[in-house]
């Protein structure tokens, strides 16, 4: 065997058998581990006293982390923090403990059958537990606050940067669809004093979003329950779905377009915030998070992808604004060719 296909065989095994560590890490990031591995060191026995988990198990847990970068291994059965650990404790100021677990235990389910998904075309989701992620999470109160709060570790890092680069302009009323409790529009408001804020989501998720009903921004926000396959509040300026189209297939993309077409004034700008999938062979992590959608029928795009979906509801793409987050903003008005 040549030195090249040794290579060759040795890369692609490590690459297969990266579902370990991304699971260990999972279990690690669910268990607090690194809230209870202090700077002095801690031994594997006082963690698995207070985890209250298997020792033995734990420390080979551990033991692997270790060998990524997580936690170090100084001394036998004795481990330190890390830079890498310390984003997964609870209380960092980079935490993304939550988002590190995000996957659920129904969505590792579903993502376990990822050939019949690449075979069909269809839902794994939908075919393994009869309904789709969303009617699910809403049903499933615990693994729906695990989602939300995954969610929620995002967005404390991009929608400052995303708020901040979205060109709103001579705006005086802008509606977040599909909004949740309203951190992004929260942000979007400080940022632009002169603007109103509509927060639309659907209704249960309205009546729980108490968040931020104390803060300055939202003396300007209302707050609306609804469902944007039906209809949204019509006539504002601007119009965002962040991190929402990725979640659907192209014809429930399309419907929701033309259901915020149909609110639209014909000077309305829609924004559309989700990554644009580059062109070529380089890694972009939407690839990878493309793959994991696919198993409940979302997809991340390409552009020529956004143009074919915008277009089919009546809007076109009028620019692009690349930003610092994994995400763009792509600007859509409405074609008025009729």
């Amino acid at each position: 065997m040549s030195e090249e296909i040794h290579q060759a065989v040795s890369r692609v095994n490590q690459l297969y058998w990266g579902f370990v560590i991304s699971r260990a890490i999972h279990v690690a990031a669910k268990l607090g581990l690194a809230d209870h591995v202090d700077d002095t060191g801690t031994s594997v026995t006082v963690i698995a006293k207070k985890l209250k988990v298997n020792a033995d198990r734990l420390y080979r847990l551990m033991r692997l982390l270790a060998s990524y970068e997580i936690f170090t291994e100084k001394e036998k059965y004795k481990f330190y923090p890390t830079n890498l650990s310390k984003v997964i404790e609870t209380d960092g100021d980079a935490s993304i403990r939550s988002a590190a677990h995000l996957v659920t235990s129904s969505m590792w389910q579903a993502f376990g059958q990822l050939e019949h998904s690449v075979n069909t075309g269809k839902d794994c989701y939908t075919e393994l537990f009869d309904k789709g992620v969303f009617d699910y999470l809403h049903e499933h109160p615990a693994e729906a606050q695990e989602f939300d709060e995954a969610m929620d570790n995002y967005a404390k890092f991009e929608n400052p940067i995303l708020a901040e680069a979205l060109p709103l302009g001579d705006t005086d009323l802008i509606i977040d669809i599909g909004g949740g409790r309203g951190d992004f529009l929260r942000h979007v408001l400080l940022h632009n004093k002169d603007v109103d804020g509509i927060l639309f989501d659907q209704p249960f998720v309205i009546k729980q979003s108490h968040k931020y009903d104390d803060d300055e921004s939202f003396n300007r926000t209302s707050k609306v329950g609804g469902n944007f396959f039906e209809s949204i509040p019509a006539n504002a300026d601007a119009y965002v779905l962040k991190r929402i189209l990725h979640d659907w297939k192209d014809e429930d993309c399309v419907r929701i377009l033309r259901t915020c077409r149909n609110s639209m004034k014909d000077d309305s700008r829609l924004f559309v915030i989700d990554a644009i999938v580059p062109e070529g062979n380089g890694s972009h992590f939407s690839k990878d998070l493309e793959v994991f959608l696919m198993s409940w029928g979302g997809n991340e795009r390409d552009q020529f992808e956004f143009e074919k979906l915008a277009q089919q509801a009546e809007l076109e793409i009028s620019s692009v604004y690349e930003t610092a987050t994994l995400l763009s903003i792509i600007e859509m008005k409405k074609n008025n060719y009729d």
